[in-house]
């Protein structure tokens, strides 16, 4: 199978994934490209507003977030479109992510713009209304990306093994570090062995000093570009199966890796 094929199996002539993602899937599109232009707005912002929380400029965060979603909506978007049987499913659950994101950085901005933590807040009645509404919209990513693989389990014949199972791998390590996210919102920090906020690593501001779930949560939601993308290049270069199955599988134990050694409260570096 040609790789065009493989990002669009239904389209016998693709004019590029943008184009086709732009014309099939505009809301994730469109919604995915505000929340990337944003990126420049959140630089300028953190250039002239010096306020920290925890231990990193306000804007840092929505910035981290707008980057994140942007990707993550053109992926699920793409995603969607290779499920044509199921018309009404993938446009329901086009508008969930569009409006669960959306919600989520819209949230994280106002934190940021009054100047206090959005994730784990709890100081005050509005701050935990804010958190608890974030969790509220985000929580169903977990069976909704279970559910998005049974679809594809269910069309894998019209799909091309290496891509199929790339996908199916990706949503469920995606599921796994949205768990842990649920995990750290219950400790209601993300460092181990250390106060959140202390000395981080470069942009991530992951702990220097002690153990960060973070770490595991951010590779495990990359899974759904990681492994496609993997996916790709062994279609290209004539790759089997068992390749994407090795590095998917061993993606899998790092997600797992990192995470037990941020619980025994070690820094990546």
């Amino acid at each position: 199978m040609q790789t065009s094929n493989v990002l669009y199996p239904n389209h016998s002539q693709s004019k590029g994934f943008f184009y086709n993602l732009r014309k099939n899937r505009s809301l994730s599109f469109y919604t995915g490209l505000v929340s990337l232009l944003l990126i420049p707005v959140y630089i300028l912002l953190s250039q002239i507003d010096p306020r920290f929380v925890v231990g990193a400029n306000t804007w840092i965060k929505p910035l981290k977030f707008a980057v994140s979603i942007g990707i993550f909506l053109w992926t699920m978007a793409w995603f969607l479109e290779l499920l044509g049987d199921f018309p009404t499913f993938r446009n329901r659950v086009e508008k969930y992510f569009v409006i669960s994101t959306a919600v989520e950085l819209v949230l994280i901005t106002l934190q940021s713009a009054r100047g206090v933590q959005s994730h784990f807040n709890q100081s005050s009645a509005l701050d935990g209304a804010i958190y608890s509404i974030m969790g509220m919209f985000i929580f169903p990513m977990i069976p909704v990306s279970i559910w998005m693989d049974k679809k594809f389990r269910l069309i894998g014949s019209k799909l091309d093994p290496r891509a199929l199972t790339a996908i199916r791998f990706s949503l469920w390590i995606f599921a796994i570090a949205s768990v842990i996210g649920v995990f750290m919102s219950a400790r209601l920090a993300h460092s181990v062995g250390v106060p959140d906020g202390g000395p981080g690593l470069p942009i991530v501001n992951w702990s220097r000093n002690g153990g960060d779930i973070r770490i595991a949560h951010f590779a495990g939601i990359h899974a759904l570009q990681i492994l496609p993308l993997f996916a790709f290049l062994a279609i290209k270069q004539g790759w089997d199966l068992l390749s994407v199955k090795i590095v998917s599988i061993s993606y899998s134990i790092l997600v797992g890796a990192v995470f037990v050694h941020a619980m025994f409260g070690r820094p990546l570096i």
